[in-house]
């Protein structure tokens, strides 16, 4: 059964980070989506060096350029998909956002599937965008979800790289540590009133759910499963997305909207069906 540890893995990260999102919305919506962002971060790399304690003496020049490019990464994705879910329902927002690792899905393929899902991945963003010449979606949010987007593209190569090469959680924690100083500046540029230490508790709370479990948990999965089919277990964030939209924050989408969501899930679906993936590599 230890073929099922990555998907396990994929599932608890998908639903951490949903969970998390939907909690976050009404504090993100009262203190600014930046701040807490920020405040989370700080608070989940703090809490993962107390736990690892990684030696960055003995950190080699790939290893620190890994770290850099992986923590960079996550601040501005995580930055970028939190204003998202402050200005847009989640449903949209994650399908919106989704559209990274479907792209490094789809680059697997050959032939006119490599057309054609695309083209099934932009009907569904448009149906829960616009209809009738009118915006379903505040278009600014629609831009921070697309942002989030190539940034969970660029997270998933950049974290099964880094991954590789550390045996344990010391590149995890070191690139936490690098989310935290990019995103904390970026904060108190754009939004320097909302910051307070009054929010840190919450911050704090948050931080379990998003960022600190799924990110320890995607790194694990990433060590265990091929990148392809990892992007493709991800297809079922944008249902988790709506579903506690729905449950937890009442944002009911339209039939469209739906229809739109499911379409890129469809995409995926089939660019899995179509993609050979290799054998689950062995646990580190």
């Amino acid at each position: 059964m230890s073929w099922l540890a990555g998907p396990g893995l994929t599932i608890g990260s998908m639903l951490s980070v949903q969970l998390g999102a939907a909690f976050a919305v009404p504090v993100m919506q009262a203190h600014g989506s930046f701040a807490i962002t920020a405040q989370r971060l700080v608070c989940a790399a703090v809490a993962m060096a107390l736990l690892v304690r990684p030696d960055i003496t003995r950190f080699d020049r790939r290893q620190w350029l890994g770290v850099l490019a992986l923590g960079a990464t996550m601040a501005l994705m995580t930055l970028s998909f939190f204003e998202a879910v402050t200005l847009i329902p989640m449903g949209p927002a994650v399908t919106i956002d989704f559209l990274g690792p479907l792209t490094i899905a789809i680059i697997a393929l050959k032939g006119w599937a490599r057309l054609a899902l695309p083209a099934l991945a932009a009907f569904g963003v448009t149906a829960i965008s616009y209809s009738h010449g009118t915006w379903l979606i505040a278009p600014i949010g629609a831009c921070f979800a697309l942002g989030a987007g190539c940034g969970w593209a660029c997270y998933i190569v950049l974290a099964r790289h880094v991954g590789r090469l550390f045996p344990n959680q010391n590149g995890l924690s070191v690139s936490f540590i690098v989310a935290a100083l990019v995103a904390l500046p970026l904060a108190l540029l754009i939004t320097p009133s909302q910051l307070s230490w009054a929010q840190l508790p919450a911050a704090a709370c948050l931080a379990v759910l998003v960022p600190l479990i799924p990110f320890s948990l995607e790194m694990m999965a990433l060590r265990r499963i091929d990148m392809g089919l990892f992007s493709i277990l991800m297809s079922l964030e944008p249902a988790f997305g709506a579903l506690f939209g729905l449950v937890i924050l009442h944002q009911v989408l339209t039939l469209q909207q739906t229809i739109g969501i499911f379409a890129v899930v469809l995409a995926s679906v089939c660019a899995v069906s179509m993609t050979s993936f290799r054998k689950p590599s062995s646990t580190a």
